[in-house]
């Protein structure tokens, strides 16, 4: 048996605070493991179902910037208190106006039909003023054995993160802190998602619902579910969802990128003046313009850097399909044209706030024409 050097920083480092309580009372004889559940629990969002099968808390504080991964979490707790018999559930919405004296008569109110109850409070705002504060830190202090409260809320700033109820949520409960997750990362989170519902995984597929989401993990989420309900087997016939996703795309914002990409001027008019018809919000446009030509400016770095345009594809995740129609728009646009059609899209944007006075719908036009490659530019 090896022999575990307990205090040697590079070892003992890697443990969490419950491993390391663990580790100190197998070896020494004090420090009781659960007395860590009442001492800054904070845990990471892929700990929540083991934690979640071994006890539970009676609170839990989940937030984040990203709705679906915070609303998951939720998802998970109340199913496990549900478990636990904690059947009767009430939500309160919270913002800096709210009345919390509603929360106090719930807690002190008896249901007549169950002890064991869930209170859920959605913090619109992480600003709840110093009376909310205040209420927060009550509630947290002398909540009821019988009762599980709940907390979610958006992203939370690290002064929010540093008040007073905060502090006390995070030594009295526990805390899941979500990230967004970032487009290099999205793949991935895809691929998972397919697993856990039982389909095949399958990275090309997971490109494409990347790429045709932008990145929005609902959306993602919802494209998953009909793959889960198309192909109940798990077995998904990836030519023929590929060909019908690509088609849906070609009179989207997508094909109107596509098509510029592809050097299809006639296309591209066409696109955009049928996007116009049907009233799409030109701020959609320009947000998917500017990531697109932004990736571009990237690429075209590493292109100068000597990088094999393949390897630069891959390390961007391109999908399959859209490989040739990215690589010609490199060829065409070295990355300085890129830089110039980025600066117009930041005036573009401005005037869609009226702090410049461009044509919107016309110098948009521009940049995707020029994008095409059909119309040089300019000094």
């Amino acid at each position: 048996m090896p022999v575990f050097q307990p205090f040697d920083d590079k070892l003992f480092i890697e443990y969490d605070i419950i491993t390391q309580v663990q580790i100190l009372h197998q070896f020494f004889g004090f420090f009781q493991p659960q007395s860590c559940y009442t001492y800054l629990m904070k845990i990471k969002p892929e700990q929540l179902s083991k934690h979640l099968n071994e006890e539970l808390s009676s609170i839990y504080l989940a937030f984040g910037p990203e709705i679906l991964l915070v609303e998951q979490s939720l998802s998970s707790i109340k199913s496990a208190s549900i478990e636990r018999g904690f059947t009767d559930r009430v939500r309160f919405d919270i913002d800096g106006n709210f009345n919390w004296d509603k929360i106090f008569s719930e807690i002190s109110s008896t249901s007549l039909f169950t002890h064991q109850r869930v209170i859920e409070c959605h913090l619109s705002t992480g600003k709840i003023g110093v009376k909310g504060s205040k209420a927060l830190c009550e509630i947290t202090e002398n909540l009821p054995n019988d009762i599980l409260l709940i907390i979610s809320a958006g992203k939370l700033d690290m002064a929010q993160q540093k008040s007073k109820w905060f502090k006390l949520l995070e030594k009295k409960g526990v805390i899941i802190q979500h990230w967004e997750v970032q487009s290099d990362h999205l793949v991935g989170w895809i691929l998972n998602h397919m697993e856990q519902l039982g389909l095949v995984a399958n990275k090309e597929i997971a490109n494409a619902i990347a790429y045709c989401t932008e990145g929005n993990l609902l959306a993602s989420m919802q494209e998953i579910q009909k793959l889960q309900i198309t192909y109940p087997d798990g077995k998904i016939n990836a030519a023929d969802y590929l060909k019908q996703i690509y088609q849906q795309s070609h009179y989207s914002i997508f094909g109107l990128i596509d098509a510029a990409l592809k050097g299809d001027a006639i296309k591209v008019n066409k696109v955009f003046n049928s996007l116009l018809e049907e009233a799409t919000p030109m701020i959609m446009v320009i947000s998917s313009l500017y990531r697109e030509i932004k990736t571009l400016s990237i690429m075209a770095v590493e292109l100068q850097q000597n990088q094999s345009i393949e390897s630069i594809l891959n390390k961007h995740r391109v999908w399959q399909k859209r490989k040739p129609l990215v690589t010609q728009a490199l060829k065409t646009h070295p990355y300085q044209s890129l830089q110039k059609l980025t600066l117009l899209l930041g005036r573009i944007d401005r005037s869609l706030k009226g702090r410049d006075n461009l044509n919107v719908s016309d110098e948009l036009r521009t940049v995707l024409i020029t994008l095409a490659g059909k119309n040089q530019w300019t000094q």
